[in-house]
């Protein structure tokens, strides 16, 4: 860690990487509180939740294309703008509408800062040290989706009056802190492609040798996580479990999580990259499919293994993608891993629901396993580069 904190931009962005992250999860709970309260309903706060993945959806290879063209800085601080504005002005939105537009353009910020950040690690950091740079990144955006929610429930929870309007200010201070943080990062040139002065083409960058399946296992890894976030509690409930029990299991996935990328590095430098996401692949999918059928005891030790083996997916598959891009389409190529995640995180959850109304969550747990199992399979045959 010290030898990337020596590089004097490195530090500010981690705390700019905390900070978006605890203005999002800060903020994105109270804005379906404000919904609940204005009287949308359930269709609306889905609404205002699918607000925030549309932009991104469709402009993100756009802003990729931004930040490869222009350099990072310009997007990080639109983004810190954004997240901060829409944060500060969803405190007098009382109309759904309102909700919906002001979450998107959150949702916009998000993008941009996320997009940023990832670019500035990618074209600042030699290809040989992505893994150590993006598993720190991970580590500390964790953090900061630990700190939001708690931050904006004490605020939100103290004192008389509206609690909700406290609580999406402090989402706005952090997007105000990540701005002041951008600034501190400095900024740099726009790397050029080699071999021509254009856009980098989609095709050509998709077509890059390993990229479309770094994109695969990456989408395959978010969407897990997001399964077993959301289904875990229906497993508690078939099995009689209790909302503080799986509060905890879902506490201890998030801290095998951090665990696993605190030690990614040490893994890499003793097995190397493929090895790794190979087996950390596998064993996500093996404790997947053997968790409907644990009990309480049983389910501790499958979940921190789960954890810890989910963990090291979205490092790595960051640095496999940065890696595989040329100087000047880094922007671009890790714009389009974001809008592969927020697309299986459209369509991966649908199945899911469709299965579970079927086969209960037995079926939703057997679709992420065999789905982490092909990705397994195509990690270990993919070209990764020069740390396979």
């Amino acid at each position: 860690m010290s030898r990337e904190w020596a590089r004097g931009w490195f530090a500010p962005l981690m705390v700019v990487a905390v900070c978006v992250q605890a203005a999002t999860f800060a903020t994105r709970p109270m804005v379906s509180y404000r919904a609940i309260e204005i009287g949308a309903g359930n269709l609306g706060i889905g609404l205002i939740t699918a607000g925030f993945a549309v932009l991104p959806l469709f402009l993100a290879v756009a802003v990729g294309r931004w930040v490869d063209a222009s350099g990072e800085r310009a997007a990080a601080v639109l983004g810190a703008v954004l997240i901060a504005g829409s944060a500060a002005t969803l405190t007098v939105a009382r109309s759904l509408w309102a909700l919906v537009l002001l979450n998107a353009l959150f949702g916009l910020g998000h993008l941009c800062s996320l997009v940023a950040q990832q670019a500035i690690i990618a074209n600042r950091v030699s290809v040989h040290g992505h893994d150590r740079a993006y598993g720190l990144f991970t580590v500390f955006t964790s953090l900061g989706q630990l700190i939001g929610p708690p931050a904006a429930a004490l605020v939100a929870s103290g004192g008389t009056g509206d609690g909700t309007t406290r609580a999406l200010m402090v989402g706005a201070a952090f997007g105000v802190a990540a701005g002041v943080g951008t600034l501190r990062v400095g900024s740099g040139n726009a790397p050029r492609r080699p071999d021509t002065d254009g856009r980098a083409p989609l095709l050509g960058t998709l077509h890059r040798p390993g990229m479309w399946q770094a994109m695969v296992t990456s989408m395959a890894t978010v969407s897990t996580v997001d399964l077993v976030v959301a289904y875990l509690p229906a497993w508690g409930q078939e099995q009689g479990i209790g909302v503080v029990a799986v509060g905890w299991l879902l506490a201890l996935r998030a801290c095998a999580t951090l665990t696993s990328r605190l030690a990614m590095e040490r893994l890499i430098i003793r097995y190397g990259r493929r090895p790794v996401l190979v087996a950390s692949t596998v064993t996500a999918a093996v404790t997947l499919a053997a968790f409907p059928f644990c009990g309480l005891a049983a389910s501790v030790p499958v979940v921190a293994a789960m954890g810890f083996a989910l963990g090291i997916g979205q490092p790595l598959t960051l640095s496999w993608v940065a890696g595989r891009a040329r100087p000047g389409e880094r922007g671009t190529a890790l714009a389009l891993r974001l809008t592969g995640n927020r697309l299986g995180q459209v369509i991966v959850p649908g199945a899911a629901g469709a299965i579970a109304g079927v086969t209960s969550v037995l079926g939703v747990f057997g679709l992420s396993a065999a789905m982490l199992t092909v990705t397994a399979a195509l990690a270990a045959r993919a070209p990764m580069g020069t740390e396979d």
